[in-house]
C-alpha cells in the first residue's frame, strides 16, 4: 500500500510544477499532469504551515521546459504557489524567462513575477519591474524597457530601446502590446507613441510596417518609402509602399501574393501618381503564376503592361528593355512533352517599333520518343505549329515536324560510337510578305556518327578525366526547298554547350546545311584538396566555306575551389586567330571581403547581325574592414564609348539588433525616355520586430 505521505507530495510537487511552467508564455493550462520530474537538495513537509517545500539547485522538467529556482513553496491552505530566485524557465523553443520572484494560483491562471526579464526567440528582450499573468495568455508588464541590444558594465545604453509605462504580450494571437511608449537611440528619446503594436519574434508573417527607406533621388526627390503589409489567413499577403518626397512626388506600388493547393501568383504593380517633374499617372503592372491542373499539365503565366517606356527603368524596378507577356500550358511524361504557349511583345527601345514585332497565336510543341526493341536504339518524333501576326509587317503560319534515330555502340576498350540519323520538314504560309502567295516547302535530312573515348587517370592527389569527340555530319538542303522566312533563328551563338549538336540554330525556321566535321576534346581535373580545373574546346570543319558561319575555334576554362574561387573563361576566335569574343567570369571569397567581376567581349560579326563591336566590364565587391562596418563598391564601364555605364557605393553598420546601410547609386546612361539618375538610400533594420532574423553581424564588444 502507498504511504499516505509519499502520495501527498508527489501529488503536490505535481501541482507546484505545473503552476511554476504556467509562468511560462507558451503554455496553457492543462486538462490532465503530464509527466514531469522534480529534483532539489531537499524536499520536506511543514505539517504545521501544510507547505510542501522543495530547496537548493530546484530544477523542474517538465515537456522540453526547465524551471530552476533556490526554493519552490506551495500552500495547500491557501493554495499559492511562491517561488524565490533568481530562478529561470527556459522553453523548447529558446525563450527564456528570469525573475527574483513569483507567485501564482492554483488555477494556473493568475501569476505575478517581480524583476522579470523575458528574452523572446532570442531576439527580443523585456526587462520589467512586474509582471502579471492572467486568463491563461496575457502576459502585462508594468514600467518597461524593451531592446534586441546587449547591454554591458561598460555600456549600460543600448544602440536603440523602448521604454513603456505597459506591455501586453498577448500568447494567443503572438502580439506585443506597447502602451505610452517612448523610442530612444543611444539614449535620446526620438520619438514618442502612444500605442504600438508588433508581432512576437517568432512570428514569420504579421501584418504592419516593414522598414522604411530614405532616398534621395534625382527621379523623385528627398523623400521616403514607408511598406505596409498585411496578411489574409495563411495563403495570401499583400504589400502596399507609398513613396512620398518633399518635392511633391507620389508613387505608390503594391504587391499581392496568393498561394493554393496546386499553385499561385504573383501580382505588382507601381503607380507615379506624380512624379518630380509633375507628370500624373504613370506605371506599370506585371503579374506571374504557376498551377498544376489535371492530367499533369502545368499551366503558368506572365504579363506585363506599361504605361510609357521609361517608368520601370527610371524607377529602379526593372532593367529589361523588352518585354515578354505569355500564357503556357505543359506536360512532362517519361516518354513525351507537350507545349502550347500564346505570348506579346512589347520592346522599351526608343529605336524599335512595336507594330513591327509579332504576335504569338499560339506555339504548339510536341515530342514523344520510343526504345527500338531489335537494335536498341532511340526513335523520337516531334510536332511543331506556330503563327505569328503583326499590325506592319507579314504574317507567318508554320506547321512542320521532325523524326530522329539514335544507335548507340559500346566497344570494349571504352569507345563509345553513336549514329544518328533525323529529317526535319515544315510548311510555311506568309502573308504581307516578300513571298510566294502559296504554301512553303523546307526538308532538311540529316545524318552523322559520333565517337568518344573518355580517359581517365586516378592519381594520389587528383583525378583526371580527358574527352575527345570526333562527330561527323551531313544536312542536305534539296533544291525543291524554298526560301522561308526567318523568325526564330536570326541570332545562333557558338560555344562549347552546343559545338556537338545537330544545328547551333536555336529554332527550325534556318537549319546548318552541307557536311562538316564537329572536333573537340575536354579535359578535367579533381583535386582530392578540393579545387577543379576544366578545359574544353573544338571547331567546326566544314567541306565548303558557308554563308551561314564563320570558321571559328572556341576554348573554355573553370578553375574552381568550392566556396572561395572560381574563374571562368569562353573565348572564341575567327580562323585569323582574330577575338570574336571573350567572357570571364570571376568571384572570390575570402573571411571579410568578396569580389565578383565579369568582363564581356563582341567583336563585329555582320552574320550574326551584330555590325558593331561591344566591350563592356563590370566589377562588384564587398569589405568587412571591422566586426561591425561593412563597405560595397559596385562599376560598369562601356569600353567601346569610353564611358561608364554605372556606379554605386555603399557603407553599412551593424550588429546583433540593429542594421544601418548607406547607399549611393549612379547611372550614367541615358536615352529619350529614361534619363541618367542619382540615388541615395538609407535603411534601417530592427532585429526582434517579427520573423526570424537573417542578421549575421557580431554582437557588438563589451570591454568588463
Amino acid at each position: 500500500m502507498t504511504n499516505p505521505f509519499t502520495f501527498l507530495i508527489r501529488r503536490t510537487a505535481l501541482w507546484l510544477a505545473m503552476g511554476l511552467l504556467a509562468l511560462w508564455p507558451a503554455i496553457a493550462p492543462a486538462q490532465s499532469a503530464p509527466p514531469l520530474s522534480l529534483l532539489a537538495d531537499s524536499i520536506y513537509l511543514n505539517q504545521t504551515t501544510g507547505d510542501l517545500v522543495a530547496t537548493g539547485n530546484v530544477q523542474v522538467f517538465y515537456q522540453g521546459r526547465v524551471l530552476s529556482a533556490q526554493e519552490i513553496r506551495y500552500n495547500s491552505v491557501t493554495k499559492t504557489i511562491k517561488a524565490e530566485g533568481p530562478l529561470q524557465i527556459t522553453d523548447a523553443d529558446g525563450t527564456i524567462v528570469t525573475a527574483a520572484y513569483a507567485e501564482l494560483s492554483s488555477d494556473l491562471k493568475e501569476a505575478l513575477i517581480r524583476s522579470a526579464r523575458f528574452l523572446l526567440a532570442e531576439q527580443l528582450q523585456l526587462a520589467a519591474t512586474e509582471a502579471r499573468r492572467s486568463a491563461g495568455r496575457f502576459n502585462t508588464l508594468t514600467n518597461v524597457v524593451a531592446s534586441s541590444c546587449q547591454v554591458c558594465a561598460s555600456r549600460p545604453t543600448p544602440v536603440w530601446q523602448i521604454r513603456a509605462e505597459q506591455v501586453i504580450h498577448d500568447e494567443e494571437k503572438q502580439r506585443i502590446y506597447f502602451r505610452k511608449a517612448r523610442f530612444e537611440v543611444l539614449g535620446l528619446p526620438i520619438l514618442y507613441l502612444p500605442y504600438l503594436r508588433i508581432p512576437s519574434p517568432e512570428v514569420k508573417r504579421a501584418t504592419g510596417f516593414l522598414r522604411p527607406i530614405f532616398l534621395s533621388s534625382t527621379s523623385l526627390g528627398d523623400g521616403i518609402k514607408l511598406p505596409y503589409y498585411a496578411t489574409f489567413g495563411t495563403s495570401a499577403d499583400m504589400t502596399i509602399t507609398p513613396t512620398l518626397t518633399l518635392q511633391g512626388a507620389f508613387l505608390l506600388d503594391t504587391e499581392v501574393r496568393k498561394r493554393f493547393a496546386n499553385g499561385g501568383f504573383d501580382v505588382f504593380g507601381a503607380v507615379a501618381l506624380r512624379d518630380s517633374t509633375g507628370i500624373l499617372n504613370r506605371g506599370y503592372l506585371t503579374t506571374n503564376g504557376k498551377f498544376t491542373l489535371s492530367n499533369d499539365v502545368v499551366l503558368s503565366f506572365d504579363a506585363t503592361a506599361v504605361t510609357d517606356n521609361g517608368f520601370m527603368r527610371q524607377f529602379g524596378y526593372d532593367e529589361t528593355d523588352r518585354l515578354v507577356s505569355e500564357v503556357r500550358a505543359q506536360r512532362y511524361r517519361e516518354r513525351s512533352y507537350f507545349s502550347i504557349v500564346g505570348a506579346v511583345l512589347n520592346s522599351l527601345r526608343d529605336d524599335e517599333n512595336n507594330a513591327t514585332i509579332p504576335l504569338v497565336l499560339p506555339e504548339i510543341s510536341y515530342r514523344s520518343y520510343g526504345t527500338d526493341p531489335v537494335f536498341g536504339g532511340k526513335l523520337g518524333y516531334e510536332f511543331n505549329a506556330v503563327g505569328l501576326s503583326r499590325q506592319i509587317g507579314q504574317d507567318v503560319a508554320r506547321v512542320g515536324g521532325s523524326v530522329d534515330y539514335t544507335i548507340p555502340l559500346e566497344f570494349s576498350d571504352g569507345i563509345q560510337a553513336t549514329g544518328f540519323a533525323r529529317a526535319d520538314l515544315d510548311l510555311y504560309r506568309v502573308w504581307n510578305g516578300p513571298y510566294p502567295n502559296r504554301v512553303l516547302l523546307n526538308l532538311h535530312p540529316t545524318i552523322g556518327a559520333e565517337l568518344r573515348w573518355p580517359l581517365e587517370k586516378t592519381t594520389e592527389r587528383a583525378q583526371h578525366i580527358f574527352v575527345p569527340v570526333v562527330q561527323l555530319m551531313y544536312t542536305a538542303d534539296p533544291a525543291f526547298n524554298d526560301v522561308v522566312p526567318n523568325e526564330d533563328s536570326i541570332l545562333a551563338e557558338f560555344d562549347e554547350t552546343n559545338l556537338f549538336a545537330l544545328s547551333r540554330y536555336p529554332g527550325r525556321d534556318a537549319s546548318e546545311i552541307g557536311f562538316r566535321a564537329n572536333i573537340g576534346a575536354s579535359y578535367s581535373i579533381y583535386a582530392k584538396d578540393g579545387w577543379q580545373l576544366g578545359l574544353a574546346g573544338g571547331v567546326v570543319l566544314r567541306s565548303n566555306p558557308s554563308t551561314q558561319f564563320t570558321q571559328d575555334i572556341l576554348g573554355a576554362l573553370r578553375i574552381e575551389y568550392p566556396g572561395r574561387l572560381r574563374f571562368t573563361n569562353r573565348f572564341l576566335f575567327d580562323e585569323n586567330l582574330n577575338i570574336k569574343r571573350l567572357e570571364s567570369d570571376l568571384t572570390l571569397h575570402r573571411d571579410n571581403w568578396d569580389i565578383s567581376g565579369a568582363f564581356v567581349h563582341l567583336g563585329p560579326d555582320p552574320l550574326a547581325g551584330s555590325p558593331v563591336a561591344r566591350t563592356e566590364a563590370s566589377l562588384d565587391g564587398k569589405y568587412r574592414f571591422a566586426d561591425n562596418w561593412e563597405f560595397s563598391a559596385g562599376w560598369t564601364r562601356d569600353f567601346i564609348s569610353g564611358s561608364d555605364v554605372t556606379a554605386s557605393t555603399g557603407l553599412t553598420y551593424g550588429n546583433e539588433c540593429i542594421e544601418v546601410g548607406l547607399s549611393l547609386t549612379r547611372r550614367f546612361t541615358s536615352s529619350i525616355s529614361v534619363p541618367s539618375a542619382t540615388d541615395v538610400n538609407l535603411v534601417i533594420e530592427l532585429a526582434g520586430f517579427g520573423g526570424i532574423s537573417q542578421n549575421t553581424w557580431p554582437a557588438s564588444r563589451c570591454a568588463y
